[in-house]
């Protein structure tokens, strides 16, 4: 009736039959600014029910029983009267990731496991040479959990990620260890014979020696490219470049204690020597590209060139951005029921205005004219779905009386609606008990955190402009709001923590070999990995998430490790008194049989990833691959060629 209000809940006022009252009562709530179109779709098809969590929904532990709970209410009433239900929002995102996160983690490490556990034996050829690296692999896992444990670190969906990068770098030493030791017990034990007690022990100190020294500055280095990330802003990157920095120094230790150990309990000989003329094709075909890139160093070069400039040419096309409901894939219910929410409803993600002012400054009517000409405004943008306010709620309660969808003309009049709209828990969480603070609450599509910036920027700058005449400010804030400026600062963060490591590597490697420009001789090849993996990743069209920058930390970590051992072989080569080309040829033909081992392994543990049917794994995988293969091919050939024309004046002198 016009001039009453009727403040009881709408479903009570529901008709009980089909007919004319009915339809009046529908066109009533499809008119309800409050319930269209964050509750009911325009056309009344489509409605939502909001499940509020009383806890942090980006608690992935918390919130994953409250999503099952939901899910199972919901298989209760799954086509009841013909009603097709879905869950969306950002919390069942968050949970659907972790749980095929677990999913495949539950299949692909005992895949890659087992892979990695045949690969050893065939190459090894001994109980021992699955054993060691597979322990070197695992203890460092175990250990930075648990040290994570004490310290009460959390689990999170980053740090998940050590299950599988600790091993992939602890088991890079450990093969080139056990694959020195080899070499050094064939030097002692004469042929025909089996090595002693004795023999075992020389070869462990001697391959130690060498080896460990190697180790240690490959270490050295890893750890730097995860410690860069503490001068990243966000403190889970923080957190996860110390953590898994400690891992490598765990891993270090195993190589420098527990290898060793394990290595004189061995039985049986050495692996056959790896020689020129012998039936290894391995070794022939380490020796013909080191051949092949220390004759045509320049063809080598000039085919890296080709593929520097094609990869950062399509590397231009690569995107920094995440969309939260699209992390799942397309097909995923959830994703289905965040698309139908984001077109019919009100969207999915919620952008929160915090309002603050003096006491009753919202029952001012120069304030609640501002706040619903902004609102207009927001309105108005294609992004915004609802904007709701307590001037929201005063606006249509005048109109419920005067039919006029405005504000009112005293504060007075103010008061008397919030009498009103009071007896609504709804309208009590919006404003607080003396009128000086509130909240707006805007809800958007979600088009992804490089579209929702640039649009957050937009509404706040319309927000002040509003504001700017009446007693009360206003700040945007929400979930989404940290989450996607927190993701993409994630992202940035890792790219430049990995500028920074390039630098501090740079000078280690100076330092080590007394010599500025030998630095700046390993950059190329262990840059080229990363830059062609960018190359793939914008032919691909994948996105530049935290994903596929963790990926390219570890890809120089593990580069670089590949390259300081061909390096530091070369030298220990030249120090005996032979020339800089043989050198070359016999640190590809001894440590690169052991960068070869690791590379084919690394590959395999990543490679099962990319079967995965989640896309992020998938692309962890696919990346992954790509970048080892790259520093596979950099350390054979390219490194090779760069110290055919410039090795000798950069450090590597012969001994004569």
């Amino acid at each position: 009736e016009p001039g009453l209000l009727d403040m009881d809940p709408l479903f009570d006022t529901m008709p009980d039959q089909l007919g004319d009252d009915w339809q009046r009562w529908r066109d009533h709530a499809l008119s309800n600014r409050l319930l269209v179109p964050s509750l009911i779709s325009l056309d009344g098809t489509t409605t939502a029910i909001l499940v509020e969590a009383k806890y942090d929904t980006s608690d992935v532990s918390a919130i994953q029983p409250l999503v099952t709970a939901v899910e199972e209410v919901m298989e209760a009433y799954e086509g009841t009267h013909g009603l097709h239900l879905g869950l969306a929002g950002i919390p069942p995102v968050r949970a659907a990731f972790f749980t095929s996160f677990q999913e495949d983690t539950k299949l692909f490490v005992p895949v890659g496991a087992v892979f990695i556990t045949i690969s050893l034996f065939l190459i090894f050829r001994s109980f021992h040479g699955v054993l060691v690296p597979g322990l070197a692999a695992t203890l460092p896992v175990l250990m930075v959990f648990g040290i994570m444990g004490w310290t009460g670190e959390p689990i999170g969906l980053l740090s998940q990620t050590y299950i599988t990068l600790l091993p992939v770098i602890a088991i890079a030493d450990a093969i080139h260890l056990v694959t020195r030791f080899h070499e050094e017990l064939r030097a002692v034990t004469p042929a025909g014979t089996q090595p002693t007690h004795e023999m075992r022990w020389q070869a462990i100190e001697k391959s130690a020696s060498k080896i460990g020294a190697a180790c240690l500055i490959t270490s050295v280095t890893t750890a730097v490219g995860f410690l860069s990330l503490s001068v990243a802003q966000m403190p889970i990157l923080q957190h996860f470049g110390l953590y898994a920095s400690l891992g490598i120094f765990l891993a270090y230790g195993g190589v420098l204690f527990l290898i060793p150990m394990l290595l004189m309990f061995t039985r049986g000989g050495p692996m056959a020597a790896p020689t020129e003329d012998g039936p290894s094709r391995t070794d022939r075909l380490l020796l013909a590209c080191a051949d092949f890139s220390l004759e045509r160093p320049w063809i080598v070069l000039g085919a890296t060139a080709i593929i520097l400039v094609g990869s950062v040419w399509f590397g231009r096309n690569v995107v920094v951005d995440n969309n939260l409901s699209h992390t799942l894939a397309e097909s995923h219910p959830v994703s289905q029921a965040n698309y139908r929410a984001d077109r019919e409803l009100g969207g999915i993600l919620g952008l929160e205005v915090d309002l603050q002012g003096q006491e009753d400054a919202f029952k001012q009517p120069e304030v609640l004219a501002a706040l619903l000409m902004f609102e207009s405004w927001a309105l108005a943008q294609p992004e915004v779905r609802q904007a709701t306010s307590p001037a929201t709620w005063i606006a249509m309660l005048h109109q419920a009386t005067t039919g006029q969808y405005t504000g009112v003309d005293s504060p007075e009049a103010a008061a008397q609606f919030y009498l009103l709209a009071e007896v609504d828990p709804a309208f009590t969480r919006m404003i607080d008990a003396d009128y000086s603070r509130a909240r707006m609450l805007l809800t958007l599509k979600d088009e992804g955190a490089r579209a929702f910036d640039p649009t957050v920027q937009r509404i706040d700058a319309a927000l002040q402009t509003h504001l700017a005449d009446v007693p009360i400010t206003g700040a945007v804030t929400g979930t989404p709001y940290v989450a996607y400026r927190g993701i993409n600062g994630v992202t940035h963060d890792l790219r430049n923590s990995l500028i920074l490591a390039f630098v501090i590597i740079t000078i280690i490697i100076a330092v080590l070999f007394r010599d500025l420009r030998t630095g700046l001789l390993c950059l190329l090849p262990n840059a080229m990995p990363l830059v062609v993996g960018y190359g793939l990743m914008g032919v691909m069209g994948w996105l530049l998430d935290p994903t596929p920058a963790v990926i390219f930390t570890v890809a120089l970590g593990i580069a670089v490790d590949d390259t300081l051992h061909l390096m530091i072989r070369t030298r220990e080569e030249m120090e005996r008194g032979i020339g800089l080309k043989p050198a070359v040829r016999n640190a590809v033909l001894h440590s690169g049989r052991a960068v070869l081992i690791t590379s084919i392994i690394l590959i395999g543990g990543f490679g099962v990833n990319a079967l995965s049917s989640f896309s992020a794994t998938r692309i962890l995988g696919m990346l992954g691959g790509t970048v080892i293969v790259t520093a596979l091919l950099c350390d054979l050939f390219l490194l090779p060629a760069l110290l055919s024309l410039w090795g000798r004046d950069l450090g590597l002198k012969t001994a004569s």
